[in-house]
């Protein structure tokens, strides 16, 4: 028999109580509760707090919630995506386009069409196949050009499949009449996909060409907004369509769809495998690729990941005005960033999560509104981009001298 005495389990009661109140998330806590008591007292009115303020709030949150999400998950995994605003505009031009005008007209084309600026002529049916392939071609050569061929494969087949669909749906589009709701489910569908190639197109590029994150995604931001503007024509595209509108103007569709990704991105960062592979990429990308991980594919995860619901932000943005054009999303990135890192990313990588982002969001959103409805004559619009600025250096500053600490 050992004459070692036996060891004591650790009291897991007191370790969890320590690990709770430790946590970053208490402190975002203490400051909504802080900035909503200064708020409470500084504004007589309590216009803040009605019903109609809160439920704006609660709307406006949501809508920029899922651009903050795709934030985070970027740059947790060690990088950055400065072409959030620039996704919005495109793919909330692009749905919208869907609807109104390219897959009807694609659905009910006869004849030859004039195309390349009246240098060629082709039959109806080689132009709408062209329209059906040629998307698909090119998310199966993102997909391959990554060393996914599985993953450009299933995008091919998506794209493919929902193309038909609308195509199906715009030839049962009638004057005055509301939109089919397979059209629109459509229209959002591509949508989305053009989001998820966005954001393989950056990993293709820092991953293939050696880029900093900085960089590709700046390039993008630039490039797309002038697609979005050509797109458009330099002009508002707008969708009239209740069951359209309904996804980006009705909480009862806006903030369900926002919790459920903020959840389901929890989740998945907090709780599985390739979430745990996520922050070892973003604390150390060589110990990470020496350790085995795929980086390549990790990376192409976390940028589809922002491009997918940036291009969701779009929609839901376009649905909520219910017109979309090129000049929308400005500073969008710059919403998304400050909100990940006032909820603890670190913009080092490796640090963060996604519900001390939701909070962060939420903080952003009382400051912005609270300022506006305590200095009565600015309009809370006008100095987003001034409290955006200050809270995002006071953060990385407070981060800095925190982690300098400890």
């Amino acid at each position: 028999m050992s004459d070692k005495a036996p060891r004591k389990a650790p009291a897991s009661g007191p370790l969890l109580w320590t690990t709770l109140t430790r946590a970053p998330e208490w402190g975002l806590l203490a400051g909504i509760a802080v900035v909503l008591a200064a708020i409470y007292f500084l504004e007589p009115s309590h216009d803040f707090f009605s019903t109609y303020s809160l439920k704006t709030l609660l709307h406006n949150g949501a809508l920029f919630g899922v651009l903050a999400i795709g934030a985070a998950v970027v740059i947790i995994a060690g990088g950055i995506d400065l072409s959030v605003g620039a996704v919005v505009a495109l793919s909330a031009v692009v749905c919208t386009r869907l609807i109104t005008a390219w897959l009807p007209a694609l659905s009910t084309l006869e004849g030859p069409v004039t195309v390349l600026s009246g240098a060629a002529e082709l039959p109806a049916l080689v132009v709408q196949g062209l329209a059906l392939v040629l998307p698909g071609a090119v998310a199966l050569g993102v997909g391959w050009s990554l060393g996914q061929k599985r993953l450009g494969m299933v995008s091919a087949l998506v794209i493919v499949v929902l193309t038909l669909v609308g195509l199906a749906a715009g030839s049962q589009v009638a004057p005055k009449q509301p939109a089919p709701i397979a059209l629109i489910a459509a229209a959002i569908g591509l949508s989305l996909m053009l989001g998820l190639e966005v954001g393989l197109l950056h990993a293709f590029m820092i991953t293939r060409f050696q880029l900093p994150a900085f960089i590709a995604t700046l390039a993008t931001m630039a490039g797309l907004r002038s697609l979005a503007l050509v797109l458009s024509e330099n002009r508002s595209i707008n969708v009239a369509d209740d069951a359209f509108r309904a996804w980006g103007s009705d909480n009862r569709f806006t903030v369900p769809l926002f919790a459920f990704a903020a959840l389901a991105m929890s989740v998945m960062m907090g709780a599985t495998v390739l979430g745990r592979h996520l922050f070892a990429l973003g604390g150390n990308e060589a110990a990470a690729r020496l350790s085995g991980l795929p980086v390549r594919r990790l990376k192409a995860v976390a940028y589809g990941l922002s491009g997918m619901l940036a291009a969701l932000g779009g929609v839901l943005f376009a649905g909520n005005s219910g017109q979309a054009q090129g000049t929308m999303g400005v500073s969008y990135e710059l919403y998304a960033i400050t909100a990940a890192v006032v909820g603890g990313c670190s913009l080092a990588g490796g640090v963060g999560s996604i519900r001390g982002t939701v909070l962060g969001l939420v903080l952003i959103q009382i400051v912005i509104k609270g300022t506006g409805l305590v200095i009565r004559r600015i309009d809370s619009t006008q100095i987003e981009g001034l409290v955006l600025g200050t809270v995002v250096v006071l953060a990385v500053a407070f981060n800095q001298r925190f982690r300098a600490r400890s």
